[in-house]
């Protein structure tokens, strides 16, 4: 685990690679953008196609479980695990600079920055399906997809930054991981947004985080980036 550790820290932990990693992340947001101005055209069509295959497989089980998986990409939830996490970090571990961090790339990553996005675009939620729960505002690009990759990834780093054992860092991947991604799914399956918006908003959110981080390693020194915050967790 240890050597894992290193290889991230040491080959995305520096600035300049999590600069062009931003960069790299963009791309298909960037893609799905230029579609846009097309009326979405082929991938339009592709977000009908796939959201009727999601729609024939419900059933009210699955139904109950996406329900569920989906709020915890509510904004009131983002918000609430961003106070807890930022507070832990500030008065408990003592650390104001990740406190401040997570505050800040949360808040404006996944809040002001996803609705400034959805403004100028604009897309209107899919109105072919019967949506299982209520939903306003636009559809592009997916505030869940984006806050949970930004809210969920960001606490995975902070997660792998402070910890060395695998009885951790192992866990914590498990679980955040695929719960990102299914956070994304759930509002297909729930037919609230497109399959294109989910993308873009993994895409965009990926790109902020990177760039958050970069930002954060600029503070840091050589021997910070690649050791451990908390040496408790060791």
């Amino acid at each position: 685990m240890d050597t894992i550790k290193n290889f991230i820290l040491k080959h995305f932990g520096t600035p300049k690679r999590l600069f062009t990693l931003g960069l790299l992340m963009t791309i298909p947001f960037l893609l799905l953008v230029w579609i846009s101005f097309y009326d979405w055209g082929f991938v339009g069509k592709l977000d009908q196609v796939i959201g009727t295959e999601f729609y024939e497989e419900r059933e009210s089980l699955l139904n109950s479980v996406f329900i569920f998986i989906t709020r915890l990409g509510d904004g009131w939830f983002i918000a609430l695990l961003t106070v807890v996490i930022s507070g832990y970090a500030g008065f408990y571990k003592k650390n104001k600079q990740i406190a401040w961090w997570y505050l800040i790339t949360v808040s404006l990553g996944a809040g002001a920055l996803n609705q400034i996005v959805k403004f100028i675009f604009q897309r209107e939620r899919p109105s072919g399906f019967d949506p299982l729960i209520e939903q306003g505002g636009y559809s592009f690009p997916s505030g869940h997809a984006m806050g949970s990759m930004i809210a969920y990834g960001a606490l995975l780093f902070l997660i792998i930054r402070t910890y060395s054992k695998w009885k951790v860092i192992l866990p914590a991947t498990i679980i955040i991981i695929p719960l990102i991604a299914l956070i994304g799914i759930s509002r297909i399956y729930l037919g609230v947004h497109f399959p294109s918006d989910v993308i873009g908003g993994y895409s965009l959110g990926l790109a902020v985080l990177a760039f958050s981080l970069g930002i954060y390693s600029l503070f840091l020194t050589k021997k910070e980036i690649r050791n451990p915050v908390d040496t408790k967790g060791q």
